[in-house]
């Protein structure tokens, strides 16, 4: 039911999607579009309110896409979510199409004695003051490029081996192309040599005349295409949606930009991702292994971090006198860990009501292990962390020895 003008407004919640992430805005009936805006480039600092377009989907069966274009427009969105009882706003953010085509129009008019007008969202912007709306479209082209560019990669992939002279950095590099080749237009391929030499792949239809044939240049580390006949004779690409050359160094190369920005990526959600952006189908543990690889390649081996631990705790010290750390290991290998800053301790004494609650629990990843806390409830009724430990099981032992 509609809200009368004399009841108060109710403010429902948007959750506004860009990519593969997104931002909850309140929306209410005195809601404008440039504070939709400044909470979107507050959240992605990378894009501004030139570079986009704002579109909500009308809670219905037709799930109509409606673009937002003035404060109206948000104002007659929050009625329509109103009389729809829907209490959430579905949004996205979107780079303007127009802008893009904008673009065209400035870079190409650029030499040009007539000033070329733009009209975009109501402003006019013309050739002769266009030196901010270019560098906005270059803006706006380098994020595009950013969000697509696993999604571009596949188009890139089936156009990388050009054919006889192209040269290769290193082997690796190599290797690479012709799989992201190989997998971008569905055929699978065999290494009929392979070594720091020379690498000759053939299809892997025996009789298939498709056959490239690279070698190292001179004593450097560059590699090149001696060789090749681009032409299949054996028909049709595979016909499966898995690949056989969609290892987990595959996996790893092209998840790990991702995991630097989201640590907790999970390998359903890289299952998913592949599936969508490359067609390629991955099995669970194919996902896991590369997600495995890639983390080991971003942040060293996990087991060389219990080699800095006692670095670790010697830097607490310093740094933070009057904390208190523990560390033992049995017959070199750690055994158990314990931490409590200063502040915390001070914290407790001086803010703190006079209980302690002490809990464990698992720690999910191969080395296992369980994790031990010490906790406080604070003048504001919070949980206020005191103190934690790592040991290797869970028994009365470690438990007296942490307390």
């Amino acid at each position: 039911m509609m809200a009368s003008k004399n009841s108060s407004s109710p403010v429902l919640m948007a959750i506004c999607c860009y990519g593969s992430e997104a931002v909850i805005i309140s929306i209410c009936e005195d809601t404008t579009l440039d504070q939709i805006f400044k909470k979107i480039v507050e959240r992605w600092r990378h894009l501004s309110s030139t570079m986009i377009e704002i579109k909500f989907y009308i809670s219905n069966k037709s799930r109509m896409l409606v673009t937002l274009i003035s404060d109206k427009d948000v104002h007659n969105m929050h009625q329509i979510h109103v009389n729809l009882n829907a209490a959430v706003i579905e949004m996205v953010v979107t780079h303007s199409p127009s802008l893009i085509e904008a673009a065209d129009v400035v870079i190409n008019t650029s030499g040009s004695s007539h000033g070329a007008e733009i009209s975009w969202r109501s402003k006019n912007i013309s050739k002769s003051s266009s030196s901010n709306f270019v560098q906005v479209v270059e803006e706006t082209r380098a994020a595009i490029e950013e969000e697509g560019s696993q999604r571009n990669s596949l188009d890139a992939w089936k156009s990388c081996i050009e054919g006889v002279g192209q040269e290769f950095r290193n082997v690796e590099t190599l290797h690479d192309s012709i799989r992201n080749f190989c997998i971008a237009n569905c055929r699978d391929f065999v290494f009929m040599k392979n070594d720091r030499e020379r690498v000759t792949v053939e299809c892997a239809y025996e009789e298939c005349e498709w056959r490239i044939h690279a070698s190292r240049l001179g004593n450097g580390e560059k590699f090149a295409i001696k060789k090749m006949n681009g032409n299949h004779t054996c028909g049709g690409g595979m016909q499966v949606r898995s690949h056989p050359k969609a290892s987990k160094r595959w996996v790893s190369n092209i998840v790990k930009d991702k995991l630097q920005d989201m640590p907790l990526y999970k390998p359903t959600d890289i299952v998913k991702d592949i599936r969508r952006e490359y067609g390629v189908q991955l099995p669970y543990h194919q996902a896991w292994h590369g997600k495995e690889l890639a983390m080991k390649e971003i942040y060293d081996d996990r087991s060389l971090s219990y080699d800095r631990i006692r670095w670790y705790c010697d830097a607490i010290v310093q740094t933070n006198p009057g904390s208190i750390t523990k560390y033992e290991t049995i017959e070199g290998r750690f055994r158990r860990l314990f931490i409590c800053f200063h502040a915390s301790l001070l914290g407790f004494i001086k803010g703190c009501r006079p209980l302690i609650f002490m809990d464990g629990t698992f720690i999910k990843h191969k080395d296992g292990g369980v994790l031990l806390g010490a906790t406080a409830k604070d003048g504001n009724d919070d949980m206020f962390p005191i103190a934690y430990g790592v040991v290797d099981t869970e028994t009365d032992e470690n438990w007296e020895w942490f307390c």
